[in-house]
């Protein structure tokens, strides 16, 4: 019994069944000698286009090649029994590439396609033929950089000429502060250096001037041709440096260091307040540049520091302090190697409170109102875009109060010590909130389940509701003192925005919506024998029409209209065509007028 079952089964598994396959043109005519391909089985089509298989898969993958067409490959199911393709023709371009060189390659894929076909060009120019369409095309060489292009050919020749930039050397360069002046060119370990601030690299090549580099504390990097240069080092203080005839080619070490004497003036002084002196204040030199030079006070009070000879400002950076008034002057230490004694005063500041005005969503609040009491002593400000704001005010205890429109008012009572701060204090506003409601009908009757957007004046979304069975909505809870509008999308009518309109604290209770209703549009393209049926008088629902030159007619339809009756004269053609399954706004449906 076993060996019935088996064998049944297995004539089940082997069952197969025919597939009948007609090839054409985009003109409908028959192509024949077809090379068909299904599921590895080869079979090529006869002089009427057709070819036949017998197949036992349930998945079928197609592929049909033609010298002359493009490849065309497609996967289907269900084990359909007769089928009818249609191959497009291959179009080809004569594409002339010219160079500045004559040796390189080229690479080519079209766009989406996974691979190059790469090809040597060894003359200034090269002729690829290419079907028709967009391609990425890659051309290289060794001694000039790398091109990408991305070219379109839909024309029997195209010509285009590739600038293959020469390619140059990288280096990285920086200055060392030394006794003597030098140039040292680094593979990889690079000696403990100085780098010197602000310096300008002038880099010249037979006299001309090829790139100018601002030098700073770091490694800068610039690109340089092989050839012979002369590098300049500017300081706007002393004579320039030269470093004439540097050799520069693939094998030259890439890290630059340049070493230059050092040019300085020495500041040394100290630092009180009252006749006292003052450790750990930091105190700040900013050149015309405002490039700036720092030092600290050692526990007695003195420091020093050596500078570039500029004219400075002073700044200094200690809690409570900063420079007495009559010495917040420009410094001149212009003169090098000059040794500058310096005594500063420093007074002392009101204590500072710096903190954030925030909403429940920790979201900034910008021009909050913000007053600030201590005994008769009293501060006005606003926070800035941020929600920030900060002020000094004399130590003591505090009493602040934060008000901004539509939110409700808040205060508190915080101490603020002598010489210090308050900082990262953060005041959450609440926010004061109204409802919006009204209902949203046709012409005709209220309409429930339609969704409802409230927006702000940029468009974001605040709030959604749905309208009841009555067609009645409601916004609850959303901000006062703001602008809103409200907008109604739906397939059956015509897409609702309202005016925008301002939320004051008692709400809205009577924003009505009425919905209009929408035309249905819809093309008919009308075709006699595969061709456009153009000019010709076509009678729709008892309305006369007439094609357009491509055969078609645009119809601009009621709500209500369930189905239209054809009728064309000329050629004794009837339809009726039903309109209840017609599901996009426009449409576009086909007619064979036969």
């Amino acid at each position: 019994m076993k060996k019935i079952i088996l064998f049944f089964i297995f004539l089940l598994s082997t069952a197969s069944f025919s597939i009948n396959i007609s090839i054409t043109n985009l003109s409908g005519n028959p192509l024949k000698e077809v090379i068909v391909n299904i599921n590895k089985q080869v079979k090529i089509s006869d002089s009427n286009g057709k070819v036949s298989f017998n197949i036992k898969d349930e998945i079928l993958n197609i592929s049909l090649s033609k010298e002359g067409f493009y490849e065309e490959t497609l996967t289907l199911k269900n084990n359909p029994q007769n089928i009818t393709l249609i191959m497009k023709p291959l179009k080809k371009s004569l594409v002339t590439f010219e160079f500045p060189i004559s040796e390189g390659i080229i690479k080519y894929r079209e766009v989406g396609a996974k691979k190059y076909v790469q090809l040597p060009f060894l003359t200034s120019k090269k002729l690829i033929t290419f079907p028709y369409g967009t391609y990425e095309v890659v051309f290289e060489s060794k001694t000039r950089k790398q091109v990408t292009k991305i070219l379109n050919f839909n024309s029997p020749s195209e010509y285009f000429f590739i600038n293959l930039e020469p390619k140059k050397n990288q280096f990285f360069i920086t200055t060392n502060i030394s006794k003597h002046k030098n140039i040292k060119f680094y593979k990889n370990s690079i000696e403990k250096i100085k780098p010197h601030k602000k310096l300008t690299l002038i880099i010249l090549k037979n006299s001309n001037i090829v790139k100018t580099i601002k030098l700073d504390n770091t490694f800068t990097p610039t690109e340089l041709e092989n050839g012979i240069y002369d590098f300049v080092i500017e300081n706007n203080i002393t004579e320039n440096l030269i470093f004439r005839g540097i050799k520069i080619d693939n094998n030259t070490n890439k890290i630059i260091v340049i070493s230059v004497p050092p040019v300085h003036a020495t500041v040394k002084g100290f630092i009180k307040n009252n006749n006292q002196f003052i450790g750990g204040v930091k105190i700040d030199f900013i050149d015309v540049n405002n490039n700036s030079y720092e030092t600290i006070s050692t526990f007695a009070g003195d420091f020093s520091i050596n500078l570039p000879p500029q004219k400075y400002r002073i700044v200094l950076k200690k809690p409570g302090f900063v420079i007495q008034e009559s010495q917040n002057l420009i410094y001149d230490f212009t003169i090098p190697n000059e040794i500058y004694n310096l005594s500063l005063d420093a007074e002392e500041l009101l204590s500072n409170i710096q903190g954030t005005i925030v909403d429940k969503k920790n979201n900034p609040i910008p021009n909050a109102n913000i007053s600030i009491k201590n005994g008769d002593y009293f501060i006005e400000l606003k926070s800035d875009l941020f929600g920030n704001f900060e002020t000094s005010i004399l130590p003591g205890l505090l009493f602040i109060k934060v008000e901004k429109e539509g939110y409700k008012s808040f205060g508190l009572v915080t101490k603020l010590g002598r010489f210090s701060s308050i900082s990262g204090l953060e005041i959450s506003l609440d926010p004061i909130l109204a409802n919006i409601s009204g209902t949203i009908s046709s012409s005709f009757s209220p309409k429930k389940n339609i969704q409802l957007t409230l927006r702000d004046e940029k468009g974001e979304v605040v709030a959604t509701s749905l309208s009841n069975e009555h067609g009645f909505y409601e916004f609850y809870d959303i901000k006062v003192n703001q602008k809103y509008f409200i907008s109604v999308g739906t397939q059956d009518y015509k897409h609702y925005y309202s005016k925008p309109f301002l939320l004051k604290e008692e709400g809205i209770t009577n924003k009505n919506i009425i919905l209009q209703e929408r035309e249905t549009r819809l093309y008919l393209e009308f075709l006699f024998e595969n061709k456009p049926l153009s000019k010709k008088e076509v009678i729709i629902n008892s309305k006369i029409y007439k094609t357009d030159t491509n055969g078609f007619i645009l119809l601009n339809l009621s709500e209500g209209t369930k189905s239209i009756n054809i009728n064309i004269k000329n050629y004794n053609f009837r339809k009726i065509i039903n309109l209840r399954d017609i599901n996009t706004n426009p449409n576009h449906l086909t007619i064979e007028v036969r």
